[in-house]
């Protein structure tokens, strides 16, 4: 059976049309572009036939609802093996977060049977508002949910870069600090790291 990594980016959670409207106008726009492929969109050709790559059927990119996303995540359990590798960028980390403390896990409810979490990568995750954004319903307490967290991850990566201008790094210190044991690669110049092409550091963490 292949190992399976499921792998969600960036969203932007959204409390009101104004903020929405906001970032439209702030969006460039330029037919001549070449097509960039950032490194998310080739981590299932770098991560090899041994491994199932997943991606979650979202809705809301740009205006992100916690309960909408959650009941498109659960849609996509009935598919996971009972241990899974998940990497979970920026907004998506925070879901899982608020998820898995929530829920106590992530249980296939046709089964019975609790998914069990190998590995789990919180790219550039969010815990805290930020003078450009707010969490909305994506707000949770992570003193509150941490024990739950760990309880169903058997490692824990933390990759945040000190440029990043969406997310402050001051967020990826205080996960670390509630996972003590968790393995924590801080960067200098990837930015919230959807500009980068390539993300060897993650793809080596996966199959290593």
């Amino acid at each position: 059976m292949k190992k399976q990594v499921i792998f969600i980016n960036w969203w932007t959670p959204k409390e009101n049309f104004k903020d929405y409207h906001d970032m439209l106008k702030k969006l460039e726009y330029n037919p001549y572009d070449e097509n960039f492929l950032s490194w998310n969109k080739t981590l299932w050709e770098k991560l090899g036939d041994d491994w199932e790559y997943l991606r979650a059927p979202l809705h809301d990119r740009d205006f992100a609802d916690y309960a909408a996303w959650k009941i498109m995540f659960e849609k996509m359990i009935p598919y996971f093996n009972s241990e899974i590798y998940l990497a979970w960028g920026s907004l998506w980390g925070s879901f899982i977060l608020k998820y898995l403390g929530e829920n106590d896990g992530i249980l296939d409810r046709k089964s019975g049977k609790k998914i069990r979490i190998r590995k789990l990568f919180l790219i550039a995750a969010a815990v805290n508002d930020t003078s450009g954004e707010v969490m909305g319903s994506f707000d949770f307490d992570l003193e509150e949910v941490y024990t739950r967290v760990a309880r169903w991850c058997e490692h824990i990566y933390i990759y945040h870069s000190t440029d990043d201008d969406i997310v402050m790094y001051e967020d990826a210190l205080l996960i670390k600090n509630y996972f003590p044991e968790s393995i924590f690669r801080t960067f200098h110049d990837r930015g919230h790291f959807y500009k980068e092409a390539e993300f060897p550091e993650l793809v080596e963490d996966i199959k290593n």
